[in-house]
């Protein structure tokens, strides 16, 4: 379904928020991250080619999106992502940020 083999995967930036930051900055400021955080690292960042039934486990602290992709027309050849999250975030600090509204 993927009609670009290399596209279609996950990209994770080597850099974490800053201890300071809370879930809301790290999800929704995306213009202070690209030029605060990434562009600073010249965006370094590994690039985990798209394959079928393939699991990244990696640290989800890390600044990280979808690549871009091109897939077949059709409900059946649709990409589908499933994101498990688990334990506490690590900040760039080290410290843990947990959530009081957690499941």
């Amino acid at each position: 379904a993927n009609l670009d083999k290399n596209s279609g995967g996950l990209v994770i930036f080597t850099a974490k928020p800053p201890a300071d930051w809370d879930f809301e900055k790290y999800n929704t400021d995306t213009e202070r991250v690209r030029e605060e955080i990434l562009k600073p690292t010249k965006f370094a960042n590994v690039t985990v080619p798209y394959r079928e039934n393939r699991a990244v486990i990696f640290d989800s602290a890390l600044f990280h999106h979808t690549d871009k992709f091109t897939f077949k027309e059709g409900y059946q050849n649709r990409r589908i992502n499933l994101t498990i999250l688990y334990g506490d975030m690590k900040m760039s600090n080290g410290n843990t940020q947990t959530h009081s509204n957690e499941l």
